[in-house]
């Protein structure tokens, strides 16, 4: 119909739906009990006579409506989760089934510090402890705690992660443990755990631990297993990293769930005793018994978890020298890569300053009256001696490079000086050999003095004048070569010559060349040059007796005086003196370069025949006239340019010297010169040939010094030939006699002992008394040459409790001394370190106030209880009250409820502190209320009396209502919605949606009728026009 309105009106059916927009209401209930910082439960408990109230309100904040008082802030709920045991994580399983039960030793190279004691071995037992015994035969498992805990007086050294009286014989429960070594950094993931734990909760930021030992005590049941309720799963951790230990206590959350009421004797102990007066008992033990039960709930403030316990249980950090050793040890070949066998000592302080291959040294790790001296090779390595204050060897010992003596030294400390294991040091010495003097050969010097005198390598002399630059010696082995060369000048006018410069060169395998000049100055003076650089010498301070040394690489120079030394790379050696205007020198060669020298110096090979051999391989033989020994000498001039560079003046071409028989037959004017030689020829000669006695005296002077030294080089103290371990009982004398190859040697000891008595003729007894250190030192002196020796045998001492138990291959030292303690081997029902306890049934303590009878064993337990004397239980009730339970909310406050044994198995309430009653309901002690955080919202108005013994009917405890809800019960747990309120909401309710409808209605009604723009054309006709 055209022109028609229509509008589309949607039909509006309203409903009344009763929709419940009332809160939904839990029942609930509101407790006074919460936790604090020590894991232990307590009441809230207002000051007396005052009216608070506890206003519960996010789970972040618990706060009193008084100002004055403080939030009191939520604790962390998590329990620590134990370090992965079992088969799976590689532990061993150990268990025995029987009541008590005790570990294999372990046995820590490094041992184990506690309190002040280096610990060798420990083990772990049934009864939730870690023990370390005095020996190893003194194994007990100590099944009952003590009754006063740890005390510093304790008589066994132990960690307690959970000591008490378990017992896995039923086949329930068992233990795992793994060993951790690390000693060389070796990865272990709970060796690292373990070390981040400590270091945050020890503020020990660079702890790294080497030994680590897990046990884990798995559903251990308290004893009798067959009666008593609830396991308890727990584990120990003990880290050291040598010089520090740390022990951690850890309880599986809920897991540790044995029955308190069900232990009759003395309650669990946790901490530790060093047995050297440091101990520390957990914080639980000043809480009541019920709460020692469940260490799991225990808080550590340090890491935020419960369950977890830490202490330190060494008293102070000390260095760890078996550590120190082991690591060295790892780091070292089983034999050096340098010639460590091609090296040893002079066999005394003499003999050694005659060889200057030896330098003296000051090292300060010997007492007064010792002396050192070292010698040093780049390509071998080096020794080092020490004497005594007679000139005796002592000791020797290898390093590899001068420049870090006292860490070379270290090691010997670490391994045979500062530690109580002889077998440390055995392993030492296979590293480093021992260093003796049994093979020392002294080099074989030569000589060059006055007018020319010549004494060869192979003690030949002889007299040559020859002028010029010559070649002395030159040597050469496979690791290294030698040239010696000397240059002359005619003296003054006469027909004779003497040397007024030396150079000498030095290479080996692992250094360049080193050249050393010596060149004659005014005044005997003498300037050394070193690589053609003019050396300077520093004084000496290690000598003391004015010498100067300059150290360089290859060569150690040394002045004193006007002798100037050099020792090339501690190999060869040559000595320089300047008097009267000549110089005199020595040169020193090694063994090394026998059968491979030619020059002046002659052929060593220990023939004097063929010293005068030439270049051309031709030889003159001794005893040749001295024109013949004239034209050898001249045969090994150095044509060129040698090592001491050109002349510088210019040199007749047809020098011919005066002869020594030339001399003689022309002498008898000179007879009042050459009386005080002495008939020595190369005196004469020099006095004849210069006319002048003061330079003869001198050359035999200086001839006399060299003959001097090449004896003492040669000369040996006498040997002690004898026992070197000397073996003996407590008590008994033990006869030792020594030898000696020298007939006048005197045997004594370097220091007195009243255990030991020393004859003359080496004859030594030693009754040992006591086990205080000592040394022994034996000395066998020479009274002909002054010489002495010293032996420093091993002194291994039984003091086991019977002869038959000495274990003399398994020692330990007695402090810095030579003194070492035989291990023993107990038997025949003996145990301790000697032995010297005998088995009996009161070792191990028995049940609290039960009386051990010696010889026969604990006695009955005490009336109620049954058992064997040192397990006591009340077997009997246990079994009977086994189907009684506890009745619902029996105890408030959380407290916890038992199944009382002693009291006819009736239930029985554990209440926390803060409550006085038998039923946790009554408060009269201090707390500091805490929020059951899953709780809804309550207020409750608390009257309290000031009085301590209140009585419940004084306890006024109301709950508040509000306008809507109406809270009752024992509790104020319940809650009721008022009935006026429940309809006033109702109607309330419903008025509402009805005013909605009405108002929906309108508004869609005036949307419909506002006009035809608003509407839509039917169809397209009624759009059109």
């Amino acid at each position: 119909m055209k022109g028609a309105c229509w509008t589309r009106v949607p039909w509006v059916s309203l409903s009344c739906l009763c929709l419940c927009l009332l809160p939904h209401v839990v029942p609930g209930m509101i407790t006074p009990s919460l936790k604090t910082d020590g894991g232990r439960r307590t009441a809230t408990s207002p000051p007396p006579t005052t009216s608070e109230t506890i206003i519960s309100t996010t789970p972040s904040t618990a706060m009193h409506t008084r100002s004055t008082a403080a939030p009191i802030p939520i604790l962390p709920e998590k329990g620590v989760s134990l370090f992965p045991y079992g088969a799976g994580a590689g532990d061993l399983e150990f268990v025995r089934r029987t009541v008590d039960f005790t570990s294999p030793l372990f046995k820590p190279a490094t041992g184990f510090p506690l309190g002040s004691s280096l610990r060798d071995s420990l083990y772990f037992t049934d009864n939730g402890q870690i023990i370390f015994p005095e020996s190893d035969y003194q194994i007990f498992s100590y099944p009952n705690p003590l009754p006063t805990g740890f005390t510093g007086r304790d008589p066994v050294a132990l960690v307690a992660p959970f000591w008490d009286d378990a017992d896995f014989s039923t086949g329930r429960g068992t233990t795992f443990y793994q060993e951790y070594e690390t000693f060389y950094g070796e990865h272990s993931l709970l060796v690292q755990e373990a070390e981040s734990w400590i270091r945050k909760i020890a503020n020990n930021g660079g702890y790294k631990a080497r030994w680590t030992l897990k046990v884990t005590w798995v559903n251990a049941h308290a004893y009798p297993a067959q009666w008593t309720l609830g396991s308890n799963t727990y584990q120990a951790i003990l880290s050291t990293d040598g010089s520090r230990s740390y022990a951690l206590f850890l309880y599986q959350s809920g897991g540790m769930q044995w029955d308190v009421a069900q232990r009759s004797g003395n309650p669990v102990l946790m901490g530790f005793s060093s047995g050297d007066g440091y101990f520390e008992n957990s914080p639980l033990m000043s809480q009541p018994v019920s709460e020692r039960y469940r260490p799991d709930r225990f808080l550590n403030s340090n890491s935020g978890l419960r369950g977890l316990q830490f202490y330190r249980l060494h008293r102070e950090e000390r260095p760890n020298y078996r550590l120190e050793c082991l690591q060295w040890l790892k780091s070292q070949p089983w034999w050096p890569s340098w010639g460590w066998n091609q090296v040893s000592c002079p066999c005394s302080w003499q003999q050694g300053r005659r060889d200057l291959r030896f330098q003296p040294v000051s090292i300060g790790r010997w007492g007064l009256g010792s002396r050192q001296l070292c010698s040093f090779t780049s390509w071998r390595g080096g020794v080092c001696c020490s004497y005594g204050p007679w000139g005796e060897f002592r000791e020797g010992w290898h390093v590899q490079r001068p420049w870090q003596l006292a860490q070379e030294l270290e090691p010997q400390s670490w391994c045979c000086r500062w530690n109580d294991k002889p077998y440390l040091c055995a392993l030492y010495q296979q590293r480093r050999p021992h260093v003796g003097c049994a093979t020392y050969r002294p080099p074989r010097p030569a000589w060059m003095f006055g007018d020319p005198h010549i004494t060869t390598l192979d003690g030949v002399s002889y007299t040559f004048n020859g002028l010029g630059d010559f070649l002395l010696v030159g040597a050469q082995d496979g690791n290294s070569s030698f040239l010696l060369q000397g240059r002359t000048a005619q003296t003054g006018s006469a027909q004779a010559t003497n040397f007024i410069a030396f150079a000498a060169q030095y290479r080996s395998s692992s250094l360049g060349p080193v050249t050393v000049q010596w060149l004659l100055e005014p005044h005997d003076a003498i300037r050394v040059l070193l690589d053609n650089q003019t050396v300077t010498f520093q004084p000496d301070h290690e000598d003391g007796g004015g010498q100067e040394t300059f150290n360089a690489t290859g060569v150690l120079l040394s002045r004193n005086g006007s002798e100037v030394s050099a020792s090339f790379d501690g190999w060869a050696t040559v000595s320089v003196i300047a008097l009267s205007n000549i110089l005199h020198a020595s040169a020193s060669l090694p063994p090394e370069y026998q059968n491979r020298t030619e020059g002046l110096l002659g052929v060593w090979n220990n023939n004097p025949e063929d010293d005068f051999r030439m270049p051309n391989g031709s030889t003159i033989p001794p005893g040749s006239p001295e024109e013949m020994l004239f034209h050898f000498g001249m045969t090994w001039q150095i044509n060129g340019t040698g090592l001491l560079g050109k002349r510088k003046d210019q040199l007749p071409s047809n020098f011919t010297p005066v002869f020594y028989s030339q001399l003689q037959k022309n002498s008898s004017w000179a007879e009042h010169l050459i009386s005080n030689c002495d008939g020595d020829s190369s005196c004469i000669y020099d006095t004849l040939a210069l006319s002048n006695a003061s330079i003869g005296l001198h050359t035999r002077e200086v001839s006399k010094n060299y003959e001097q030294a090449n004896a003492t080089l040669n000369q040996y103290p006498p040997s002690i030939n004898g026992g070197r371990v000397v073996e003996a009982y407590k008590g008994q004398t033990t006869l030792i006699q020594y030898t000696s190859n020298a007939e006048d040697a005197n045997f004594t000891l370097r220091d007195s002992c009243t255990d030991f008595e020393l004859f003359e003729n080496g004859t030594l007894l030693w009754t040992p008394k006591s086990l205080e250190p000592f040394t022994l030192e034996i000395l066998a002196r020479s009274a002909k040459i002054g010489l002495a020796s010293a032996l420093q045998p091993r002194t291994v001492v039984c003091h086991c409790n019977a002869e038959s138990q000495c274990l003399y291959n398994q020692t330990s030292r007695v402090g810095n001394s030579s003194l070492e303690v035989a291990g023993c081997k107990c038997d025949g029902g003996t145990f301790g370190r000697y032995c010297e306890g005998s088995e009996d049934a009161c070792e191990e303590p028995c049940f609290p106030s039960v009386h051990c009878v010696p010889g026969k064993g604990c006695e009955a337990c005490p009336p109620n209880l049954t058992g064997d004397g040192r397990h006591c239980a009340a077997l009997g009730s246990s079994f009977l009250c086994r189907n009684q339970s506890c009745p619902v909310n029996y105890c408030y406050n959380q407290g916890h409820c038992y199944i009382s044994q002693t009291l006819g198995c009736q239930p029985t309430c554990t209440c926390p502190p803060a409550f006085t009653d038998s039923r946790c309901f009554l408060a009269g002690n201090n707390f500091s209320p805490t929020v059951n955080l899953e709780l809804p919202l309550r207020v409750i108005q608390l009257l309290l009396s000031e009085e301590e013994n209140a009585s419940m009917a004084e306890v006024n405890a109301s709950c508040v209502s509000s306008s809507i809800y109406t809270a009752w019960g024992e509790h104020c747990e319940h809650l009721s919605m008022k009935l006026d309120a429940f309809f006033g909401i109702f109607f309330g309710a419903l008025g509402g949606l009805l005013l909605l409808g009405v108002g929906t209605f309108v508004v869609l009604r005036f949307w419909g009728c506002s006009g035809a723009r608003f509407s839509y054309f039917l169809n397209l006709a009624e759009a059109l026009p």
